[in-house]
């Protein structure tokens, strides 16, 4: 295990060590590690108002189910009980940006947009699905060389997210009678649908 732990911190100082070398670059992989992952809310957003169908904004419901609870809520119980340090915490370690101290596994970005993504496949949305792929590979790499998770983070919330996926897509039915077509009432009702 040891070997593992040395060889993802071999690995992130590497990455790291991109920092501090351009302040161009430093500035586009901030934006990318910080603020690209706020594209998804506002996507969502827009294709909810914009594609007024029932099925689209089913869909968009039923993702956003998948996600809130991969993400808020599976990701954060295994990141509280795992509770490993981000990498900024240890000596050598590059940072342009302060991060508060937080648990770095699994890196809870990389498992959102790993979710996203693979749901996407899975529903047949293969042309937006190629778009998150590459946030899903970007967002997470631009957050190792800022200093804030270790590449085995990235690993494991790709893995995870992937499998939450598919696990969500199994209860789809369900998903949508129980959950979706309620939130799906509730909208119509607000004239938001």
């Amino acid at each position: 295990m040891q070997g593992l732990i040395n060889l993802d911190q071999k690995v992130f100082y590497w990455f790291n060590s991109f920092l501090e070398r351009n302040d161009i670059f430093d500035f586009i992989v901030k934006v990318i590690a910080v603020y690209a992952i706020y594209l998804i809310p506002i996507l969502f957003i827009l294709f909810w108002f914009l594609q007024r169908r029932e099925k689209t904004q089913k869909f968009l419901l039923e993702l956003f189910f998948v996600l809130v609870v991969s993400w808020q809520v599976i990701a954060r119980a295994i990141g509280m009980i795992i509770n490993r340090p981000r990498p900024d915490m240890f000596t050598g370690a590059k940072e342009i940006l302060f991060h508060p101290p937080t648990y770095s596994f699994p890196s809870d970005h990389a498992l959102f947009l790993a979710c996203v993504t693979v749901y996407l496949y899975l529903s047949g949305y293969k042309k937006i699905a190629n778009y998150s792929l590459i946030a899903m590979i970007t967002i997470p790499i631009a957050r190792v060389i800022i200093g804030f998770h270790f590449p085995g983070d990235i690993l494991a919330g790709w893995i995870m997210g992937g499998a939450l996926a598919y696990i969500f897509f199994l209860f789809k039915k369900p998903i949508e009678k129980y959950i979706v077509n309620p939130l799906y009432r509730v909208a119509k009702k607000m004239r938001l649908a």
